[in-house]
Protein backbone atom coordinates (compact mmCIF):
# COMPACT_ATOMS: atom_id res chain seq x y z
CA UNK A 1 0.00 0.00 0.00
CA UNK A 2 2.79 2.55 1.20
CA UNK A 3 4.49 1.93 -1.91
CA UNK A 4 0.98 2.55 -4.14
CA UNK A 5 0.99 5.59 -2.22
CA UNK A 6 4.66 6.70 -3.30
CA UNK A 7 3.98 6.38 -6.77
CA UNK A 8 0.74 8.30 -6.52
CA UNK A 9 2.21 11.12 -4.82
CA UNK A 10 5.15 11.14 -7.30
CA UNK A 11 2.24 11.26 -10.24
CA UNK A 12 0.55 13.90 -8.41
CA UNK A 13 3.68 16.20 -8.51
CA UNK A 14 4.63 15.53 -11.80
CA UNK A 15 1.06 16.53 -13.39
CA UNK A 16 1.69 19.62 -11.17
CA UNK A 17 5.17 20.31 -12.21
CA UNK A 18 3.29 20.22 -16.03
CA UNK A 19 0.93 22.37 -14.83
CA UNK A 20 3.04 25.05 -13.88
CA UNK A 21 5.07 24.92 -17.30
CA UNK A 22 5.53 28.57 -19.09
CA UNK A 23 3.69 28.48 -22.16
CA UNK A 24 3.61 31.65 -24.93
CA UNK A 25 0.62 32.82 -26.46
CA UNK A 26 0.25 31.60 -30.35
CA UNK A 27 -1.27 33.49 -32.84
CA UNK A 28 -4.04 31.33 -35.56
CA UNK A 29 -1.91 30.91 -38.44
CA UNK A 30 -3.76 32.10 -41.90
CA UNK A 31 -2.52 32.40 -45.04
CA UNK A 32 -1.39 35.94 -44.71
CA UNK A 33 0.52 34.79 -41.26
CA UNK A 34 2.23 32.27 -43.32
CA UNK A 35 3.19 34.53 -46.64
CA UNK A 36 4.23 37.80 -44.68
CA UNK A 37 7.85 37.44 -45.52
CA UNK A 38 6.66 36.58 -49.24
CA UNK A 39 9.23 37.93 -51.44
CA UNK A 40 13.74 38.05 -51.47
CA UNK A 41 15.97 38.57 -48.55
CA UNK A 42 19.85 39.44 -48.26
CA UNK A 43 22.12 38.96 -44.70
CA UNK A 44 25.84 38.93 -44.23
CA UNK A 45 27.58 36.18 -41.96
CA UNK A 46 30.62 34.46 -41.01
CA UNK A 47 30.90 31.35 -41.33
CA UNK A 48 33.41 28.99 -39.18
CA UNK A 49 36.86 29.75 -41.51
CA UNK A 50 35.98 33.44 -41.08
CA UNK A 51 34.87 33.91 -44.76
CA UNK A 52 31.95 36.13 -45.08
CA UNK A 53 29.05 34.79 -46.19
CA UNK A 54 26.03 36.29 -48.22
CA UNK A 55 22.23 34.90 -47.69
CA UNK A 56 19.83 35.22 -49.61
CA UNK A 57 16.23 33.49 -49.51
CA UNK A 58 13.18 33.87 -51.27
CA UNK A 59 9.50 32.61 -50.75
CA UNK A 60 6.31 32.23 -52.33
CA UNK A 61 2.86 30.50 -52.23
CA UNK A 62 1.95 28.15 -54.20
CA UNK A 63 -1.81 27.92 -54.25
CA UNK A 64 -2.78 25.36 -55.68
CA UNK A 65 -1.04 22.98 -52.56
CA UNK A 66 -1.74 25.40 -49.67
CA UNK A 67 2.02 25.60 -49.30
CA UNK A 68 4.89 28.37 -48.81
CA UNK A 69 8.28 27.15 -51.01
CA UNK A 70 11.18 28.92 -49.48
CA UNK A 71 14.37 29.01 -51.32
CA UNK A 72 17.37 29.29 -49.08
CA UNK A 73 21.62 30.33 -50.98
CA UNK A 74 24.47 30.69 -49.02
CA UNK A 75 26.98 32.43 -51.60
CA UNK A 76 30.71 33.42 -51.31
CA UNK A 77 30.57 37.06 -50.39
CA UNK A 78 34.23 37.22 -52.74
CA UNK A 79 33.39 35.21 -55.37
CA UNK A 80 29.94 35.32 -55.34
CA UNK A 81 29.74 31.98 -55.92
CA UNK A 82 26.95 29.44 -54.51
CA UNK A 83 28.02 27.31 -51.93
CA UNK A 84 25.29 25.66 -50.66
CA UNK A 85 21.08 25.76 -50.75
CA UNK A 86 18.10 25.12 -48.32
CA UNK A 87 15.01 23.94 -49.96
CA UNK A 88 11.39 24.18 -47.41
CA UNK A 89 7.92 23.23 -48.20
CA UNK A 90 6.14 24.73 -44.92
CA UNK A 91 1.77 24.15 -44.99
CA UNK A 92 -0.22 24.91 -41.48
CA UNK A 93 -1.13 21.58 -40.04
CA UNK A 94 -5.16 20.62 -38.91
CA UNK A 95 -4.52 22.51 -35.74
CA UNK A 96 -4.52 25.87 -37.32
CA UNK A 97 -1.86 27.18 -34.92
CA UNK A 98 2.06 25.35 -36.19
CA UNK A 99 3.36 24.94 -39.35
CA UNK A 100 5.12 22.12 -40.41
CA UNK A 101 7.80 21.75 -43.17
CA UNK A 102 9.92 19.43 -44.83
CA UNK A 103 13.20 20.59 -46.00
CA UNK A 104 16.28 19.35 -48.01
CA UNK A 105 19.88 20.53 -47.80
CA UNK A 106 22.65 20.92 -50.66
CA UNK A 107 24.64 19.10 -48.21
CA UNK A 108 22.79 16.08 -48.14
CA UNK A 109 20.30 16.60 -45.40
CA UNK A 110 17.02 15.94 -44.72
CA UNK A 111 14.70 16.75 -42.20
CA UNK A 112 11.23 18.60 -40.68
CA UNK A 113 10.11 21.84 -38.53
CA UNK A 114 7.42 22.68 -36.65
CA UNK A 115 6.25 26.35 -35.97
CA UNK A 116 4.35 28.90 -34.26
CA UNK A 117 3.91 32.43 -34.43
CA UNK A 118 3.48 35.27 -31.37
CA UNK A 119 3.02 38.65 -32.79
CA UNK A 120 6.01 39.51 -35.15
CA UNK A 121 7.58 36.53 -33.57
CA UNK A 122 8.05 33.29 -35.35
CA UNK A 123 9.85 30.03 -33.50
CA UNK A 124 10.35 27.52 -35.55
CA UNK A 125 11.71 23.88 -34.20
CA UNK A 126 13.71 21.71 -36.61
CA UNK A 127 15.43 18.41 -36.77
CA UNK A 128 16.88 16.65 -39.67
CA UNK A 129 19.93 14.15 -40.31
CA UNK A 130 22.96 14.63 -41.57
CA UNK A 131 24.86 11.90 -44.36
CA UNK A 132 26.31 11.05 -41.34
CA UNK A 133 23.44 9.58 -40.27
CA UNK A 134 23.48 11.45 -37.03
CA UNK A 135 20.37 13.27 -35.73
CA UNK A 136 21.01 17.79 -35.43
CA UNK A 137 18.04 19.82 -34.19
CA UNK A 138 17.61 23.46 -33.16
CA UNK A 139 15.07 26.64 -33.12
CA UNK A 140 15.05 29.39 -35.04
CA UNK A 141 13.86 32.56 -34.21
CA UNK A 142 12.62 35.34 -36.22
CA UNK A 143 11.36 39.12 -35.42
CA UNK A 144 9.71 40.99 -38.39
CA UNK A 145 10.28 44.98 -38.03
CA UNK A 146 6.60 46.56 -37.94
CA UNK A 147 7.19 47.77 -41.58
CA UNK A 148 8.01 44.25 -42.63
CA UNK A 149 11.33 44.94 -44.16
CA UNK A 150 13.43 43.52 -41.70
CA UNK A 151 13.76 40.69 -39.94
CA UNK A 152 16.19 39.91 -36.58
CA UNK A 153 16.87 35.74 -36.13
CA UNK A 154 19.21 33.67 -34.40
CA UNK A 155 19.28 30.03 -33.70
CA UNK A 156 19.26 28.68 -30.44
CA UNK A 157 19.77 25.59 -28.42
CA UNK A 158 20.93 23.96 -31.63
CA UNK A 159 22.84 20.35 -31.26
CA UNK A 160 25.11 18.73 -34.16
CA UNK A 161 27.93 16.37 -34.81
CA UNK A 162 27.95 16.15 -30.52
CA UNK A 163 27.92 19.90 -30.22
CA UNK A 164 25.58 22.58 -28.63
CA UNK A 165 25.65 25.99 -29.56
CA UNK A 166 23.09 27.65 -26.59
CA UNK A 167 22.58 30.87 -28.95
CA UNK A 168 24.50 32.07 -32.30
CA UNK A 169 24.68 35.77 -33.08
CA UNK A 170 21.84 37.59 -34.46
CA UNK A 171 21.48 37.91 -38.14
CA UNK A 172 19.61 40.99 -39.58
CA UNK A 173 17.86 40.02 -42.71
CA UNK A 174 17.04 42.86 -45.19
CA UNK A 175 13.98 42.85 -47.97
CA UNK A 176 15.15 43.33 -51.59
CA UNK A 177 13.21 44.41 -54.83
CA UNK A 178 14.50 41.69 -56.88
CA UNK A 179 14.05 37.90 -57.52
CA UNK A 180 16.13 35.50 -57.26
CA UNK A 181 16.73 34.83 -61.31
CA UNK A 182 17.46 38.64 -61.06
CA UNK A 183 19.93 37.78 -58.94
CA UNK A 184 21.77 35.27 -61.14
CA UNK A 185 20.90 37.13 -64.73
CA UNK A 186 23.21 40.57 -63.25
CA UNK A 187 25.23 37.58 -61.77
CA UNK A 188 24.95 38.90 -58.39
CA UNK A 189 25.23 35.69 -57.41
CA UNK A 190 27.28 32.84 -60.11
CA UNK A 191 26.47 28.97 -60.29
CA UNK A 192 28.52 26.65 -57.82
CA UNK A 193 32.14 25.30 -59.22
CA UNK A 194 30.82 21.64 -56.55
CA UNK A 195 27.73 20.70 -58.31
CA UNK A 196 26.92 17.44 -56.49
CA UNK A 197 27.14 14.36 -58.68
CA UNK A 198 24.32 11.85 -57.35
CA UNK A 199 24.66 7.89 -58.28
CA UNK A 200 21.12 8.46 -59.54
CA UNK A 201 21.92 11.45 -61.95
CA UNK A 202 22.14 9.70 -65.03
CA UNK A 203 19.44 7.13 -64.38
CA UNK A 204 17.49 10.64 -65.08
CA UNK A 205 18.86 13.26 -67.66
CA UNK A 206 16.19 11.88 -70.09
CA UNK A 207 13.79 13.12 -68.13
CA UNK A 208 15.30 17.10 -67.63
CA UNK A 209 12.84 19.73 -68.52
CA UNK A 210 9.22 20.07 -69.23
CA UNK A 211 6.74 17.93 -70.61
CA UNK A 212 3.01 17.81 -71.87
CA UNK A 213 -0.02 15.88 -72.11
CA UNK A 214 -3.16 17.37 -73.74
CA UNK A 215 -6.16 14.89 -74.13
CA UNK A 216 -9.05 15.24 -77.11
CA UNK A 217 -11.09 17.80 -74.38
CA UNK A 218 -8.45 20.14 -73.93
CA UNK A 219 -7.48 18.72 -70.83
CA UNK A 220 -3.44 18.52 -70.15
CA UNK A 221 -0.69 17.51 -67.90
CA UNK A 222 2.39 19.91 -67.33
CA UNK A 223 5.21 18.28 -65.83
CA UNK A 224 8.74 20.08 -65.12
CA UNK A 225 11.86 17.79 -64.02
CA UNK A 226 14.96 19.71 -62.72
CA UNK A 227 17.91 18.85 -60.33
CA UNK A 228 18.28 21.45 -57.71
CA UNK A 229 19.92 21.65 -54.20
CA UNK A 230 23.45 21.92 -56.47
CA UNK A 231 22.59 18.62 -57.70
CA UNK A 232 21.35 16.84 -55.19
CA UNK A 233 17.77 16.15 -55.68
CA UNK A 234 15.90 15.68 -58.34
CA UNK A 235 12.49 18.03 -58.21
CA UNK A 236 9.38 16.95 -60.06
CA UNK A 237 6.18 19.29 -60.39
CA UNK A 238 3.25 18.29 -61.58
CA UNK A 239 -0.29 19.74 -62.32
CA UNK A 240 -3.37 19.00 -64.00
CA UNK A 241 -5.27 21.73 -65.79
CA UNK A 242 -8.73 22.02 -67.99
CA UNK A 243 -9.29 23.71 -71.32
CA UNK A 244 -9.72 27.00 -69.73
CA UNK A 245 -6.26 26.42 -68.24
CA UNK A 246 -7.36 26.23 -65.10
CA UNK A 247 -5.05 24.02 -62.43
CA UNK A 248 -6.62 21.38 -60.42
CA UNK A 249 -4.56 18.59 -59.34
CA UNK A 250 -1.22 18.98 -58.66
CA UNK A 251 1.64 18.39 -56.77
CA UNK A 252 6.03 18.12 -56.21
CA UNK A 253 7.83 15.07 -55.93
CA UNK A 254 11.59 14.97 -54.54
CA UNK A 255 13.36 12.21 -54.86
CA UNK A 256 17.06 11.93 -53.08
CA UNK A 257 19.07 9.54 -51.22
CA UNK A 258 17.46 9.38 -47.73
CA UNK A 259 20.23 10.17 -45.39
CA UNK A 260 18.86 7.90 -42.09
CA UNK A 261 18.57 4.94 -45.03
CA UNK A 262 21.04 5.50 -48.26
CA UNK A 263 18.50 4.80 -50.01
CA UNK A 264 17.00 6.33 -53.01
CA UNK A 265 13.91 7.75 -51.48
CA UNK A 266 10.93 9.93 -53.27
CA UNK A 267 9.01 12.71 -51.18
CA UNK A 268 5.94 13.79 -52.23
CA UNK A 269 4.45 17.52 -51.42
CA UNK A 270 0.90 18.49 -51.48
CA UNK A 271 -2.16 19.85 -50.11
CA UNK A 272 -2.40 17.20 -47.53
CA UNK A 273 1.14 17.41 -46.34
CA UNK A 274 3.94 15.93 -47.06
CA UNK A 275 6.14 12.53 -46.88
CA UNK A 276 7.85 9.38 -48.43
CA UNK A 277 5.76 8.40 -50.60
CA UNK A 278 7.59 5.82 -52.99
CA UNK A 279 10.58 4.76 -55.00
CA UNK A 280 11.84 3.89 -58.27
CA UNK A 281 12.83 1.02 -60.70
CA UNK A 282 15.22 1.53 -63.81
CA UNK A 283 13.83 -0.85 -65.95
CA UNK A 284 16.48 -0.25 -68.66
CA UNK A 285 18.24 2.52 -70.14
CA UNK A 286 15.34 4.35 -71.56
CA UNK A 287 12.67 2.57 -69.14
CA UNK A 288 11.84 4.46 -65.61
CA UNK A 289 9.17 3.03 -63.03
CA UNK A 290 8.09 5.22 -60.28
CA UNK A 291 6.69 2.86 -57.74
CA UNK A 292 3.66 4.17 -55.43
CA UNK A 293 2.01 1.82 -52.90
CA UNK A 294 0.63 -1.00 -54.95
CA UNK A 295 0.78 0.82 -58.32
CA UNK A 296 3.73 1.60 -60.32
CA UNK A 297 3.91 4.42 -63.05
CA UNK A 298 6.19 3.23 -66.07
CA UNK A 299 7.85 6.24 -68.35
CA UNK A 300 8.85 4.65 -71.72
CA UNK A 301 11.46 7.25 -73.66
CA UNK A 302 10.60 6.47 -77.50
CA UNK A 303 12.97 9.12 -78.96
CA UNK A 304 14.25 12.42 -77.10
CA UNK A 305 11.10 14.41 -76.96
CA UNK A 306 8.28 11.86 -76.93
CA UNK A 307 7.29 9.49 -73.31
CA UNK A 308 4.88 6.68 -73.45
CA UNK A 309 3.12 6.16 -69.65
CA UNK A 310 1.10 3.97 -68.46
CA UNK A 311 0.11 2.48 -64.76
CA UNK A 312 0.92 -1.15 -63.23
CA UNK A 313 -0.81 -2.56 -60.55
CA UNK A 314 1.03 -4.94 -57.98
CA UNK A 315 -0.32 -8.43 -57.92
CA UNK A 316 1.30 -11.73 -56.46
CA UNK A 317 4.46 -9.95 -55.93
CA UNK A 318 4.62 -8.47 -59.80
CA UNK A 319 3.78 -5.38 -61.37
CA UNK A 320 1.81 -5.86 -64.51
CA UNK A 321 -0.57 -4.32 -67.11
CA UNK A 322 -0.96 -1.22 -69.32
CA UNK A 323 -3.77 0.74 -67.22
CA UNK A 324 -4.14 4.10 -68.47
CA UNK A 325 -1.78 4.75 -71.60
CA UNK A 326 -1.21 8.15 -72.42
CA UNK A 327 2.06 10.01 -74.67
CA UNK A 328 4.37 12.88 -72.98
CA UNK A 329 5.56 15.62 -75.84
CA UNK A 330 8.65 17.52 -74.63
CA UNK A 331 8.35 21.28 -74.16
CA UNK A 332 10.84 23.22 -75.70
CA UNK A 333 12.12 25.79 -73.67
CA UNK A 334 13.56 29.15 -74.98
CA UNK A 335 15.96 31.35 -72.85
Amino acid sequence: MKHNIIISIGLLAGAFIFSQSKAIAQDQITKELLTRESGTWFSESTNAEGDKINNYSSFYYIDELEKLRSVHLSVDAETKKLISTLHIFTGINKTGNQTESIFFSSNGSVGKTTGVFNGKKTLIRFQGVNTNNIIFSGTLKKEISDDGNTIQQTRLNYISNGKYIESSPAIERKKLDKNIMELFQEETILPSDNRNSPPFAKQFENLIGRWEMKNKDGNALNISWRMRGIGRILVENWAFSNEKGEQGAGGVNVTGIDPSSLRLTMWSIGKNGFGRSGGWDFISDNITGQRQGNNRLIRKLEDDNTITVYWQSKENGKYTGENNKYTLKRVLETE
